[in-house]
């Protein structure tokens, strides 16, 4: 029988360079290509002096703090000190005292420059995949924090509640907007759409907008169909809608399969719907609207044995593939979990606003540039989220040395994912 027992071992040091970070290179390859690193130096704002970090190091640095498998800023003195890594990079990288600065430095100024290069990212993942339809989620999120200007959510807790929107068939941020924990999901809506609008790539000729209530908006729907958007978006079950749904004759509600939310972990219950048209209050325009009635686990003595929802669109799906088409929106929390607990944005770096506005929107660079990196690889590596390949290949102990004027990466031999790093860097 095998056992386990102590292990009698004396820690030494060697002068071998050896990095715990060899996905840096795929990364920072990657970002080339796609002429990330080109743009950062190009939209952010020139420095006063030609000297220290310029905007790619820095902003790759920081990106390499959830990269590497990091948590916070201070992550990059464990990377300062990787002396593989500094061959690599031909550099050492910033200390987090440098990368606290160089944030309340672009803080009040970056965001602008930081969208354009993400615009930029959108633009080559879509040229790569050849992807001309966007399909766009839209969530709102509490972050929360005790930082001076964070604000009490309606949720009850402090924090700030960025919005992001998601290219679905792509799984990238096209756009985040970052707000303080008062700020209502639904506010702004209009301007937000035509932002995230604006970043889409041209080579893009279908747009379908989806969203939860929040956007139950009379001019969000109009502006969709004027400009030829399809969307489906969650309804308030107000006045109007439940007095709708109290018209439906009983032999009129349909019964449906079992269409889950991704997210969504309760047993299978039935579910019924009906369809019909509604007019919200400030628009001239009738919609589709779907009244979807679903038995609880328990009936309420108030509410009866039912719970009820409603999707209002402008799409002509029949009624299941529409129901189901707009409950794949769950996805989008799947991506905004993988933002904060992967990317480790849900403890934010200050107690500034703009710092934390600016940390954000970098950290949506590198969730993108993970994706792009994916793109490369074989398809068994792409529903991967990032800390599984960090386990497999990204974050391993890798000795760097020159030969031949040439730097070389040396895993064991034998690694099972050798090749994906190889395929990763650039050399498969």
């Amino acid at each position: 029988m095998i056992q386990q027992g102590r292990i009698s071992v004396k820690v030494g040091e060697t002068d071998v360079a050896v990095t715990g970070f060899p996905g840096a290179v795929a990364f920072s390859n990657v970002a080339t290509g796609m002429g990330m690193l080109e743009a950062l130096d190009r939209e952010l704002p020139p420095k006063l002096r030609d000297r220290g970090y310029g905007h790619s190091a820095a902003v790759f640095d920081l990106m390499s703090i959830a990269l590497s498998g990091g948590d916070a800023i201070e992550d990059l003195a464990q990377l300062r000190a990787d002396r593989g890594l500094k061959r690599m990079l031909g550099r050492e990288v910033m200390a987090p005292s440098t990368a606290h600065d160089y944030l309340r430095r672009i803080a009040y100024d970056g965001l602008p420059g930081l969208a354009r290069v993400r615009a930029g990212q959108l633009a080559a993942m879509a040229a790569h995949t050849g992807q001309t339809t966007a399909t766009v989620d839209v969530d709102a999120s509490l972050y929360r924090s005790e930082g001076r200007n964070a604000r009490m959510s309606y949720k009850g807790e402090r924090g700030y509640m960025p919005i992001l929107a998601f290219w679905d068939e792509v799984g990238a941020v096209i756009h985040d907007d970052f707000r303080n924990g008062n700020s209502s999901p639904g506010g702004d809506a209009l301007a937000f759409l035509k932002d995230t609008m604006s970043q889409l790539p041209a080579s893009v000729n279908k747009i379908q907008v989806r969203s939860d209530s929040a956007w139950y908006q009379a001019e969000v729907l109009d502006y969709c169909q004027e400009q030829g958007y399809g969307f489906c978006i969650g309804a308030d079950w107000d006045e109007a809608v439940s007095a709708l749904a109290a018209g439906v004759p009983e032999e009129a509600w349909r019964s449906i399969e079992d269409i889950r939310n991704p997210a969504d972990e309760e047993p299978h219950l039935r579910q019924w719907a009906w369809q019909g048209v509604h007019t919200l209050n400030k628009s001239a325009r009738a919609y589709r609207i779907i009244l979807i009635r679903k038995e609880r686990l328990q009936g309420d003595l108030f509410d009866g044995p039912y719970r009820h929802s409603a999707i209002i669109t402008n799409m002509e799906l029949p009624l299941e593939e529409q129901i189901a088409w707009y409950r794949r929106r769950g996805q989008c929390e799947n991506y905004i979990k993988e933002l904060k607990w992967d990317f480790e944005t849900r403890v934010l770096p200050s107690g500034d606003f703009f710092v934390n506005a600016v940390y954000l929107r970098i950290m949506t660079l590198a969730y993108n540039l993970f994706l792009a990196m994916k793109m490369e690889l074989p398809p068994a590596y792409r529903p991967c989220r990032l800390k599984n390949l960090l386990f497999r290949f990204l974050a391993i102990p890798a000795l760097v040395v020159r030969h031949a004027r040439r730097l070389h990466l040396k895993l064991p031999r034998g690694h099972p994912h050798i090749n994906a790093l190889r395929t990763a860097a650039g050399f498969g």
